[in-house]
This record gives structure tokens, sequence and C-alpha cells, in this order.
């Protein structure tokens, strides 16, 4: 574990921060889409003007507490974009980061425990703690992490998740393991030592348990969901350890 560089606090307070100003205006996207499929044929001018004006107050605070210098480049470009001018995939992708977030969230104390991994974080209790255009200062100057060991061992249980999802998808892809195992062979031994280490609660048949089940008997949707969760967890637990030191920035559709 001696290698392990767990983020500055301050970092961290700052990413939240970036996030979260991030759903909030996937948010106004979110409802800006609504607002047109409930009312096609009427004039919302007046309820458009007030996202746009949200908007305005959103831009405002990040110059104001000095957030903008911790975006994204790619966070930057879409939070200056024109309101309704997100594509559906930049939107969809944006909301995912809900998942990064609470993870840096609970890295913060914020939130007291994770969900599985077959539950989403809830996009109310997440931006809750942000308390956005507010003032920063508490939460930048106070903030302080969890222990390194209790980070790392949640760090490495998201990689085991992301094994397995990796796992699924190989065998779909008719991708052969090495000669003399197979792939359920594999998943056993390893879904055991997770469950030894405490990263899985229990076994089902020999695997991960998601949805009440073991993970291969998944439907299409469910490991869709798992996968997904898994990927935006595992990615916010290796920029917290740093390992990766470059936040992974959200693709920006022309």
């Amino acid at each position: 574990m001696s290698h392990v560089r767990i983020q500055d606090e301050r970092a961290v307070a700052y990413r939240v921060l970036s996030l979260g100003a991030l759903l909030k205006r996937a948010e106004l996207e979110r409802t800006i889409r609504h607002l047109h499929e409930l009312f096609p044929f009427s004039s919302i001018e007046e309820l458009i003007a007030e996202q746009e004006e949200y908007r305005q107050q959103l831009l405002r605070w990040l110059e104001a507490e000095s957030i903008v210098e911790h975006l994204s480049e790619s966070e930057s470009s879409l939070l200056m974009k024109p309101l309704g001018t997100w594509s559906e995939r930049t939107l969809l992708t944006v909301e995912w980061r809900t998942e990064a977030l609470g993870i840096l969230l609970w890295a913060l104390g914020h939130l007291e425990e994770l969900p599985s991994y077959d539950r989403q974080f809830d996009p109310e209790v997440v931006l809750e703690p942000l308390d956005l255009l507010t003032p920063t200062i508490d939460l930048i100057w106070m903030a302080q992490v969890r222990p390194e060991e209790e980070l790392i061992q949640r760090r490495d249980q998201a990689e085991l998740w992301n094994w397995r999802s990796r796992a699924t998808e190989l065998e779909r892809m008719g991708v052969r393991p090495p000669a003399g195992v197979t792939f359920r062979q594999i998943i056993a031994s390893t879904a055991e030592m997770a469950n030894t280490k405490g990263h899985i609660p229990t076994l089902l048949e020999h695997d991960f348990p998601a949805f009440e089940r073991p993970y291969a008997q998944l439907n299409e949707d469910q490991y869709m969901l798992v996968s997904a969760i898994t990927y935006e967890r595992y990615t916010a637990f290796n920029w917290l350890c740093e390992y990766s030191n470059k936040w992974e920035s959200v693709r920006v559709d022309s």
C-alpha cells in the first residue's frame, strides 16, 4: 500500500463541486427536454427563461467561488454551451457521473454508506450536501478524507466488480480463457476470494451477487446497469487513490 497516494482533501472538495455543477446543469437540460415533450404546442418561453437564469447563476457561482479553474476542459465546455444544446448521449454520460460524485462525497464523509453495486446513488441525495450557489468555504476548508486503508479497501472492491463486469463482456465476445480452465472456474475462484476479503457479502452459486441472483444470471438490463455503476465508481476510486492522476473527461459531442 505504500505506493498509493490519496488525493489532497481540497482537490477532492473542488472535484465534488465541479461534478455537482455539471450534474445540476444536466438537470436543467433534462428539464428543457421534458418541457418540450409536455407542451409541444404551447409557449414555454417563460419556463425556459427560468432555467436559463439558473444556468447564469451557476456560472457566476463557479467564477465567484474559484471553481472554474478546477473544471476539466470538457466540463467547462459543456457548462458554457447554450441551454438545450447537449446531445442525448452527452446528457446520459453526465447523469452517470452521479455515481462518481457519490463515491467522492462518501470519501469526504458526507455520505455514511455506499449503495451495493446493483443500486444507484439517488441524485437528490448526492447533490444535497453541496448546497449549490452558496459559499463553499466550509466544504473546502473543512474537507477531510476517510482513512487511507478504508479507501484502498473500497477501491479494491470496485476493481473486483469491474473485473466481474469485464469477464462477462469477454465471455460474450467469445474470448477463450487459458487452456485447462473455464470462465466458470475463474469466476468461482475470484468470487470466493472476494467473499473472503469482504468485498462481496455472500456467494450465490459461486458467483458475485446482484439483484438477489448470481451475476451470470443477470438479464441484459441488469447487467448494463451494474456494469455502468461499476465503471463510474471504479473510475472515481482510481482518481481518488491516484491510480489515475487526471480526471476522466466527459466526451463533448459536436
